[in-house]
């Protein structure tokens, strides 16, 4: 019985290992792609997106499609708004990771900020799909 209490238990801390290995490249993906943001590089912040990109807000309001698009209305957002955004909470499953953030921004030359849920789905590495919540 203790062999088999020990086997399992390797098998149970194997399981829980590989769930964090295959978490943390997501994890890193999103905390490069927030440094690009703030950093206002839209270039190193296309980076991170599919070609065919889809960006809504919740449920499911398109804001813009492919990553054309995307860098159009970032580059105009980034000139306009200054934008800056502080990542509070990250959970991964799966194949999508799901952030509440701190958003900043200017409008009409004054800073405010909202909190906003985001929630990436990837495909082959990049974001697939970005749905905001606020």
């Amino acid at each position: 019985m203790g062999y088999f209490v020990n086997r399992l238990a390797v098998v149970v801390w194997l399981l829980c290992c590989s769930v964090t290995v295959l978490a943390a490249p997501l994890e890193t993906l999103i905390e490069e792609q927030t440094r690009a943001y703030n950093n206002h590089d839209v270039t190193a912040y296309s980076g991170y997106f599919h070609p065919d990109v889809e960006v809504y807000n919740y449920p499911d309001h398109p804001i813009t499609a492919g990553k054309g698009a995307l860098i159009e209305a970032t580059g105009k957002t980034f000139k306009e708004r200054k934008p800056q955004a502080v990542v509070e909470k990250v959970i991964v499953l799966g194949d999508k990771v799901v952030t509440r953030e701190l958003a900043s921004f200017s409008v009409g030359g004054m800073r405010q900020s909202a909190k906003v849920i985001k929630i990436y789905q990837f495909q082959n590495g990049l974001i697939r799909r970005m749905t905001f919540m606020n």
